[in-house]
């Protein structure tokens, strides 16, 4: 396939056709419009074989991967996505490989009503970047800054699942299947994080690791915290193999897509309560935020941590 044929294909399958777009797939550049009242919020990532995936990870695993770790850093400022650029890299543009790619991705996309309005393609290592560009209410926004002392932290979901899978994928194994598939199609939280943007102080989307992201959070609202170790969300398939490999994985395994969040105190019992009610995600309750410093506590007792984490560079 030749570039214009790529492009053609993707502007034909995607829907990029919305009240807000005034010019999209095709021209220099993209216009939309912003309601008035609104925000914009606008999020980049990148993901590249070998570091988000494996070299024979199918092609739509790829699409849905590029698209849910950008509308998971969207979840996490409680903002609804709206629009995305895709910048594409590939070695040789195959037919079939391009095709399932278009699948996977706007198999999500369409799920949370995003459209591609523009993007580049061209012939080089494998690798897909997206821009997403999305709004929230005015000054409705949630960053990492906001913690408060004695704010209480949750997590959605499962940790470590997606770590154990990429492990199961390297050894060649096949279950459980599961955490496999928490790896290759993680589920972005964004009807979650639009429900929180009414309830959280601070957020983050768990990308590099519970730890990680949680100290990240605590260093941007300048607080420390006191995480249960014991209270970490792990599949329980995980922990039947190895309950300290599985807690290993829980706080430093990357690539969970989860969302980490504060709750201040008096709004937890109507936040509990509406969230059961509203969703199925498993929520847990895991620790909260202090005045400073890092603590680990396993059933009251201080638990001691070997740092495991991720690094890009």
């Amino acid at each position: 396939m030749k570039e214009d044929d790529v492009i053609t294909l993707i502007r034909d399958t995607f829907s990029s056709v919305s009240e807000d777009v005034k010019l999209s797939v095709g021209d220099d550049g993209s216009v939309v419009e912003v309601e008035e009242g609104m925000e914009l919020v606008t999020v980049l990532d990148t993901i590249t074989v070998g570091t988000h995936y494996l070299p024979e990870t199918s092609s739509d695993s790829i699409g849905h991967k590029a698209i849910a770790v950008n509308l998971s850093d969207m979840a996490a400022m409680g903002a609804q996505p709206k629009w995305a650029h895709l910048s594409l890299s590939i070695p040789e543009a195959e037919k079939v490989w391009i095709e399932k790619f278009i699948e996977g991705a706007k198999a999500l996309a369409s799920k949370h009503g995003l459209v591609i309005i523009g993007g580049d393609t061209i012939k080089g290592p494998e690798m897909v970047a997206l821009s997403v560009q999305g709004l929230v209410r005015k000054d409705r926004y949630v960053t990492r800054k906001n913690a408060n002392i004695g704010d209480l932290i949750y997590v959605t979901g499962y940790l470590g699942s997606a770590a154990f899978g990429l492990h199961l994928l390297k050894s060649g194994l096949n279950e459980p299947k599961q955490c496999i598939k928490d790896f290759n199609f993680p589920v972005p939280r964004v009807s979650e994080g639009l429900f929180l943007s009414d309830y959280a102080s601070s957020m983050i989307d768990i990308s590099d690791g519970l730890q990680t992201d949680l100290s990240k959070l605590a260093k941007a609202s300048n607080v420390g915290f006191s995480l249960n170790i014991d209270q970490l969300p792990i599949r329980r398939e995980m922990l039947e193999i190895d309950s300290e490999d599985a807690i290993s994985m829980a706080l430093f395994g990357g690539d969970d897509y989860e969302l980490c969040f504060t709750i201040p105190k008096e709004k937890r019992d109507e936040f509990e309560q509406k969230w059961h009610v509203r969703f199925n995600t498993k929520l847990s309750y895991v620790g909260m935020v202090t005045k400073s410093l890092e603590q680990y506590k396993y059933n009251g007792q201080d638990y001691m941590i070997e740092n495991r984490n991720f690094e890009h560079f």
